[in-house]
């Protein structure tokens, strides 16, 4: 069960992820053994934040509805689309930078394969929506 604290957790993964990604991460700390790689397909992303939505609700519906369901991250995410691609990799890297302990839980999550892969799907597909 997904509480509260693991949502706002998860909506901060997702702001600096660019999706991070999308609501990337169902838990606290959920990413991959090394965060950067795991979000960088959508950092690098030139599509929008509403082509990433319709992706991400094309390719891991249960995803985009947790996403769905917490509109300030949401908000939070959208904005980070409309940053150039320098600064949400600068914003990604300060902010992994000042929470170390999430790396740490990260290596230790069993669904970071899981999310990758969806991440690299929605950022591979969003120019088709």
């Amino acid at each position: 069960m997904i509480n509260s604290r693991n949502r706002r957790r998860t909506g901060t993964v997702l702001a600096i992820g660019g999706l991070a990604t999308v609501a990337a991460l169902l838990s606290p700390g959920l990413a991959a053994a090394a965060p950067m790689d795991m979000v960088a397909p959508l950092l690098d992303s030139t599509c929008t934040f509403d082509q990433v939505d319709r992706a991400l609700h094309a390719k891991n519906p249960q995803l985009a509805s947790i996403l769905d369901q917490n509109p300030s991250q949401k908000a939070q995410l959208r904005a980070k689309f409309n940053e150039p691609i320098q600064q949400r990799h600068a914003e990604a890297q300060q902010y992994l930078a000042q929470h170390p302990e999430m790396q740490q839980q990260a290596q230790n999550d069993p669904r970071a394969s899981g999310l990758s892969k969806t991440i690299q799907a929605v950022a591979d597909s969003c120019h088709n929506y």
